[in-house]
């Protein structure tokens, strides 16, 4: 019955309630056809450039944060919303029903790939690699956006903030009024501005119409525009006003540095992981030479026993330590294989690819620094310390803030109003002389401020602990910069106390063999221990030269030297003089 009514005449009501139903299909149409994607988009063009900028001024150059393409559609429920999600069968699968017997029972030996057929993953690709798939730095990236996010929002709080709103009533009053069937329609539209030392003025418009839908005249249609501002003189004025802003802005800061410290222990923990799958992958080959080299003397000792040359226990001897070589190839492979395993997960890959590690072509070279050099360099450029440093000034400004809470609340508040004339129909027929204009300036008697006193003696404990923290945080990057200096030194010597090992047993095994062959001695004790004692120590050569390099990579990311290309690579000193020179060649870009 209302809507015969209200469509019975074309009036101004008719029209605005058909622009309601119009609007509203247009939004949805706009909804279902993509809005998802279009504010994923928006966020990213903002939150990228923002990045961009903030890596700029805070370390001096720029790299990718980006997370990859996202349109903003969810998938499918699946079983989000199931009471019991994912069911397990009680039944144990039937190709696990089957057991061994004993030990000495045989299954199915595990086959791996052939190394020719396998995919040859160098550091450099597994670096790179690592960059674009690895979960640990996708969510790194994501912290990053996650922080230049937030500053978006709090940027987009201090500009002007625009506001809207139509609603429309419908009442039947009965014998009340003149009529019994009537809508309302208001309509408001204004701004608000957040003031840099502390307040807010608001400018609205205000349009209301009465609408008589039994008579179908309009009875009442007003207009009204309002200015008003409300502004503290002492509690919340000033640069307390602004804390918001202050702490957003330095905390995109604080997370480019901290994703860029990131990168850059994300690569040496990627080349160490690198380096120690290379080192069992050289035990690999130690074991198979030991094994074949003691498959040999088992051989040859056979031999002499059957001529008496040699004693049966002997024989026994070498036949023993063949299969402790033996078996030590096959847990070789095993661990390799684990190793593997282990390390596609770090990069992201999926443990099903088929990789083999391969020695690096370059070689990674410790600088010619002093330690007093090194620690001075790592108290001016390391990342993470100067995030630390950083706290001690948000701490202070949380006192002054604190400070400033204390004050008693002085606010000045005014407004403008300027109505239409009611005695006519028409909302835009406003008149000067009708004008209202308001001040008040409200002052607040301060006695109760023990919540305020509570957050200003906390906020200086604040300040004292992070000023503290900085001062340890100091020390702990000069013990970590010494240790890591120890470290190079002590894995140099260790790489070169294993390479005279190999020597000595080598000469060892050589010698041993030679005096066995001429008969000269009548047990192969020493030529078996000397096969063993350099396996070993070829085992251990290897595990120090990837300990070698990782307290180099080490020592170049605790003295926050280390820089690392957008593709994941460690960049050399050409690589940086390249890019210095590129950057003073090339004129600034423009950031507005």
């Amino acid at each position: 019955m209302l809507l015969d009514k209200v469509a019975s005449g074309p009036d101004l009501c008719t029209t605005m309630c058909r622009f309601t139903v119009l609007s509203s299909a247009v939004l949805l149409g706009v909804a279902l056809a993509g809005c998802q994607e279009w504010f994923v988009r928006d966020a990213d063009r903002q939150v990228y450039r923002l990045i961009a900028d903030r890596q700029a001024d805070a370390l001096g150059e720029t790299h990718s944060a980006d997370l990859g393409p996202e349109d903003g559609h969810a998938e499918s429920p699946g079983a989000m919303y199931d009471l019991v999600p994912h069911p397990v069968d009680s039944e144990v699968p039937e190709a696990f029903r089957t057991r061994v017997g004993s030990a000495s029972a045989t299954t199915q030996p595990a086959t791996t790939q052939p190394a020719s057929e396998r995919r040859i993953l160098t550091l450099q690709d597994a670096v790179a690699y690592a960059m674009r798939h690895s979960r640990e730095f996708q969510s790194e990236k994501e912290d990053l956006y996650l922080a230049a996010l937030a500053l978006t929002l709090e940027r987009h709080l201090w500009t002007p903030q625009f506001f809207g709103e139509v609603s429309y009533e419908y009442a039947n009053y009965g014998q009340v009024r003149d009529f019994d069937h009537a809508m309302t329609a208001v309509a408001q539209l204004g701004a608000s501005q957040r003031l840099p030392y502390g307040g807010e003025v608001t400018a609205q418009i205000v349009h209301s119409l009465m609408r008589d839908l039994g008579a179908h005249i309009t009875s009442g249609e007003t207009g009204q525009v309002i200015l008003s501002a409300d502004i503290p003189l002492l509690r919340g004025a000033g640069k307390a006003a602004r804390e918001s802003r202050y702490q957003a802005e330095r905390d995109l800061i604080y997370a480019a540095r901290r994703f860029e410290r990131f990168r850059r222990a994300f690569l040496v923990e990627v080349a160490s992981s690198y380096f120690d799958v290379l080192a069992l992958k050289a035990g690999i080959e130690n074991a198979r030479a030991s094994e074949a080299a003691l498959a040999a003397d088992k051989e040859r000792s056979e031999g002499l026993a059957a001529t008496e040359r040699v004693l049966q226990v002997d024989v026994d001897r070498a036949q023993v330590e063949y299969l402790l070589a033996r078996n030590d190839a096959i847990n070789s492979e095993a661990s390799y294989e684990s190793a593997l395993d282990r390390f596609k997960i770090l990069i992201g890959m999926p443990t099903t690819e088929s990789i083999d590690a391969v020695e690096p072509d370059f070689e990674v070279m410790a600088p010619a620094v002093s330690e007093e050099t090194a620690i001075e360099t790592a108290l001016r450029c390391r990342l993470d310390l100067l995030n630390d440093q950083d706290a001690v000034d948000d701490a202070r400004r949380g006192v002054q803030v604190a400070r400033n809470n204390l004050l008693p609340d002085l606010d000045f508040r005014g407004s403008v109003a300027l109505d239409s004339d009611p005695n006519r129909k028409n909302s835009a027929s406003y008149n000067t002389e009708r004008a209202t204009w308001r001040g008040e300036v409200a002052m607040e008697i301060p006695l109760n401020r023990v919540a305020e006193r509570n957050d200003y003696r906390s906020s200086i404990i604040y300040l004292r602990r992070a000023e503290r923290n900085f001062d340890r945080r100091c020390d702990e990057v000069r013990m970590d910069v010494r240790d890591a200096f120890r470290g190079i030194e002590q894995a140099r010597l260790s790489l070169q106390i294993q390479a005279e090992n190999i020597k000595i047993n080598d000469f060892r095994k050589q010698q041993a063999e030679a005096l066995l062959d001429r008969g000269m001695l009548t047990s192969n004790r020493d030529k078996i221990e000397a096969e063993t004692s350099w396996r070993e120590a070829k085992n251990r050569y290897a595990q120090a030269e990837a300990n070698y390099r990782t307290a180099i990579l080490a020592f170049l990311r605790d003295t926050g030297t280390l820089r690392v290309t957008d593709d994941g690579q460690l960049a050399t000193f050409e690589d940086t003089a390249a890019a210095d020179a590129k950057a003073n060649a090339e004129p600034p870009a423009d950031r507005s």
